[in-house]
């Protein structure tokens, strides 16, 4: 029996995620600090979503619409309840939200070296787009750190 309840991320569950992305894997860096995700909650309220098991946070998916494009960030699942199609859950009820925003389409990044995120994506539909590259640009490098301790 699937137990996890999808509901929407308050800054109360800051610390939750933030262990729960450090556990997975996912390097937390400035762009995680609370002030940041706060300005993305903000902006995307309907769209951050944590997922609960027993009143845990074993979930996290951060949804943002640009009002063109929509964009996949940080998803994960505790290690510990990997396998239960947590994440199916968490990016089905992303994209049923995404479609109520009339969003066309939704990008994501993956590095390169996870395979199993890829392969993850792919199970769902997804597709890697050979056509594009994707490039960076870092305006203010005293703002912008990676991996830092929060």
């Amino acid at each position: 029996m699937i137990k996890l309840k999808i509901e929407l991320f308050t800054l109360r569950y800051y610390h939750d995620i933030i262990d729960l992305w450090k556990r997975s894997g996912i390097e937390v860096g400035s762009s995680d600090t609370k002030d940041e995700i706060a300005k993305i909650l903000k902006r995307n309220p309907d769209l951050f979503l944590i997922g609960k098991e027993d009143g845990k946070v074993v979930a996290v998916v951060i949804g943002a619409f640009d009002g063109r494009r929509g964009y996949v960030h940080h998803l994960a699942i505790d290690p510990n309840y990997q396998k239960k199609g947590y994440g199916k859950m968490m990016m089905d009820e992303l994209i049923e939200r995404f479609c109520k925003e009339k969003v066309h389409k939704v990008h994501l990044f993956i590095e390169k070296h996870n395979k199993e995120v890829v392969d993850f994506y792919k199970k769902l539909r997804w597709n890697i787009r050979e056509d594009l590259i994707m490039m960076s640009f870092v305006p203010d490098k005293c703002l912008y750190k990676r991996d830092i301790d929060i």
